[in-house]
């Protein structure tokens, strides 16, 4: 059957409108991706600019901590530095070892802790003021301290430091050998140790403060301070001396 002309437009109406909304179709699933697309570019930029905005907030914060930081340290420094200067008015000595006695060092840590005490140092203090008071070779032993890995000058109190200073220049064997040496000391046949533990008993027998018998002029006359040390016999007469525990005659 031939076509006509009228059913030949219409079939190509239908395929031009076929083709129009197939077009469609695809045009708007391209749009559906540009949006896509647009709204992933969009978080990505608002997460950007929040993180931006973090950083900016914690550099403030870091910036304030260190503002504050550094206000503390030049407090801390002013504070340290008019101790230092209240410290000298006392008039503190310096320790600079040089030919150094044994006990130059107890006295000199003696005399510091009297000037704390009198002057009301607080312990977190006290290094501090003390090594400002080394010379010489006492303070090329500080500074040799300082640059030791071993050592946590913060944890170093001023017990501590005392135990340093003491075993560098009164070593133990130094004491040791200085313990040997009373033990051995006599007086007549007594040694230094058995003075001590009888001076301790007598001193427990007697009454504090000791007891003095007296006789009258031209008699005899003892007297026995706390301890007995010694019993002396009247003028013209014989004298006699006698320490505790030993003898000796005059």
């Amino acid at each position: 059957m031939p076509i006509t002309r009228s059913q030949s437009v219409g079939a190509d109406d239908a395929a031009h409108f076929e083709e129009v909304e197939t077009s469609a179709t695809s045009g708007s699933g391209e749009v559906r991706e540009l949006r896509g697309q647009l709204a992933a570019l969009t978080d990505l930029v608002a997460q950007q600019a929040k993180a931006a905005r973090q950083q900016t907030e914690a550099a403030r914060r870091q910036k304030a901590r260190m503002k504050r930081l550094e206000d503390l340290l030049l407090a801390e420094r002013d504070r340290l530095i008019e101790r230092l200067n209240e410290f000298r008015r006392c008039g503190p000595r310096i320790f600079d070892s040089e030919n150094v006695d044994h006990w130059v060092v107890k006295k000199w840590l003696m005399h510091m802790e009297k000037l704390f005490r009198d002057t009301f140092v607080e312990e977190r203090d006290r290094v501090w003021l003390a090594t400002h008071h080394l010379n010489g070779e006492a303070y090329h032993w500080w500074l040799d301290l300082q640059e030791n890995p071993s050592i946590d000058l913060a944890a170093i109190s001023w017990k501590k430091f005392k135990e340093l200073l003491l075993a560098h220049y009164f070593p133990t064997c130094v004491k040791r050998k200085m313990e040997q040496d009373l033990r051995n000391l006599h007086q007549g046949d007594r040694t230094v140790a058995e003075y001590e533990r009888e001076y301790s008993r007598l001193l427990h027998c007697l009454p504090l403060g000791g007891s003095h018998t007296r006789q009258p002029s031209g008699g005899s006359h003892t007297r026995q301070p706390s301890g007995g040390f010694y019993a002396r016999q009247p003028s013209g007469g014989s004298h006699t001396r006698q320490p505790l525990g030993g003898s000796y005659q005059s």
